[in-house]
C-alpha cells in the first residue's frame, strides 16, 4: 500500500509543479489579447486614455469590465519584461540597411513635468516608428545618467551589423556626443547658445575660441560646411560644422483682439526667434560621405519625432495621453507600448493603401503632393474597413 501512496505523492507534486508553467502560459495568452485589444482601441478612438480604451473595446457591452483588464494589463509584470522583446522584434522590422537614421529627443508626458519620456525613433512617411521608449522621473529630464542608459538599451536593440546615425537636438551635448562615438555608430546634433568653436589646425588657446553665435552671420539658404572644426572648450570634440538659415516661412500668430496684427506674447515671440536662428549643424567626424547639404536634411527629419510627440500628447490633434490620470512610470510604459504597437499595425496599413491606390480616397482633391502622413491614412483605412485591393484608376 506504501508504493502506490509514492507515486501518486510523486504525481501530486509534478503536477502542482507545472501550474505555474500553465498559468504563465496562459496569462501570456491572454495579455496579448488583452493589448491586441487595446491596440484596436487607440486605433478606433485615436486616444491612449484608459477609458477611452476600455470604451472602444471589442465586442464589449459595458465599460466595467473592459477597464479592469486594462487596468490588469498596465500592472501585468510579465508584460514589462516581455516589452523588450517586442522592442527587439521591432527593431529588426524597422532597421533597414547599413546605416538607418534613428532621432532621438526628450519630451514631457505630464503638464506638472512629473514624468518624462526620452525615445529613439525611425522617421518614416512624414512621422516616427518607436524603438525605444524610456520614461523617468520629470528631474532626471536630460540628466547624463539617463542618457548612457538609454543608450544601453538601444545599443540591446540595434543589430550587429548596423551602424545608426544619431540625430537630436541642441539639448544633447558633448557627454552624448562621445558615448556615441565609443559605440562605433555616427551622431548628427545641433549647436545654440553661448557654446565656443575653433578649427581644428589652430593652436588651442583662449584667444582662438570664438562664440558660436558670431557664425550666424555667415548663415544662408545653402548649406555651406566650414573647415573641421572642435566644439566645447572645456571638453574640444572634433566635428564637421555646417550653417545654414532655412527660408522664410511666411507665419504668424494673429493677436486674438486685433486679427490684423501680430502677437506680441512672449511665447510668440520667442518661437519667432528660435525659427529665425540659422542652424549649425554639427555631425562626427567618421561620417564623411555626406554633403552638407545632406546632413541638412538628415536633421530636418528630426522634426517627425516632435509632430509625433503631438500626435501622442494633445488631446486636441492626437492621442490625449497628456490627459491620463495614470501616475505610475511603468503603468505609463505599457500605454506607450499600446500606442507603438497601434501605430505600427496603422503604417503596416498605411504602406498597403499607398501601394493599392487606396490612399487617394482620403485625398479632398487631386494632387501630386503628399497630404497625409502614412500612419494617417493607414489609421483611416483601419477605422473606415477599407478593403486592401487594388483601385483602378481608369
Amino acid at each position: 500500500m506504501t508504493k502506490p501512496e509514492k507515486v501518486d505523492d510523486h504525481a501530486r507534486q509534478r503536477s502542482i509543479a507545472e501550474v505555474p508553467a500553465q498559468l504563465t502560459v496562459r496569462d501570456a495568452c491572454v495579455a496579448r489579447t488583452h493589448v491586441a485589444a487595446c491596440g484596436r482601441g487607440v486605433v478606433a478612438r485615436t486616444q491612449a486614455d484608459t477609458e477611452d480604451i476600455a470604451r472602444s473595446w471589442p465586442s464589449a457591452l459595458r465599460v466595467r469590465a473592459p477597464l479592469k483588464a486594462v487596468d490588469r494589463l498596465l500592472s501585468n509584470r510579465n508584460l514589462q519584461v516581455e516589452r523588450s522583446v517586442i522592442d527587439h522584434e521591432m527593431a529588426h522590422w524597422l532597421l533597414r540597411g547599413a546605416q538607418p537614421v534613428i532621432v532621438i529627443d526628450w519630451s514631457d508626458l505630464k503638464p506638472d513635468k512629473s514624468w518624462c519620456l526620452l525615445r529613439a525613433a525611425v522617421p518614416v512617411g512624414g512621422r516616427t516608428l518607436t524603438l525605444l521608449d524610456m520614461v523617468v522621473p520629470g528631474k532626471q529630464q536630460g540628466s547624463p545618467g539617463a542618457e548612457r542608459r538609454f543608450l544601453q538599451q538601444l545599443r540591446a536593440l540595434v543589430p550587429d551589423d548596423v551602424r545608426p546615425i544619431l540625430v537630436t537636438d541642441a539639448g544633447f551635448r558633448t557627454p552624448w556626443f562621445r558615448a556615441v562615438s565609443a559605440m562605433g555608430w555616427c551622431w548628427v546634433g545641433r549647436l545654440r547658445g553661448r557654446t565656443q568653436v575653433k578649427p581644428q589646425d589652430v593652436r588651442d588657446e583662449a584667444d582662438q575660441w570664438i562664440d558660436s553665435r558670431k557664425l550666424h552671420v555667415l548663415a544662408s539658404n545653402r548649406a555651406c560646411e566650414l573647415p573641421p572644426m572642435q566644439a566645447n572648450r572645456s571638453d574640444p570634440l572634433d566635428c564637421r560644422l555646417v550653417i545654414y538659415a532655412k527660408a522664410r516661412q511666411g507665419r504668424k500668430q494673429c493677436n486674438r483682439r486685433s486679427p490684423a496684427k501680430a502677437s506680441r506674447a512672449s511665447s510668440s515671440l520667442k518661437a519667432a526667434a528660435r525659427e529665425r536662428e540659422p542652424w549649425l549643424i554639427v555631425a562626427s567626424p567618421q561620417l564623411q560621405a555626406p554633403s552638407a547639404k545632406q546632413l541638412v536634411n538628415v536633421y530636418a527629419r528630426r522634426m517627425q519625432i516632435e509632430l509625433a510627440f503631438r500626435d501622442l500628447k494633445s488631446h486636441r490633434y492626437g492621442q490625449a495621453l497628456e490627459d491620463s490620470l495614470t501616475r505610475r512610470g511603468e503603468r505609463l510604459q505599457i500605454l506607450l507600448l499600446i500606442n507603438t504597437l497601434a501605430a505600427f499595425a496603422s503604417w503596416l496599413a498605411g504602406l498597403g493603401c499607398e501601394a493599392t491606390g487606396i490612399a487617394q480616397r482620403l485625398s479632398p482633391r487631386n494632387s501630386t503632393r503628399k497630404l497625409y502622413s502614412t500612419l494617417r491614412i493607414g489609421r483611416e483605412a483601419l477605422v473606415r474597413q477599407w478593403p486592401m485591393e487594388p483601385v483602378s484608376r481608369g
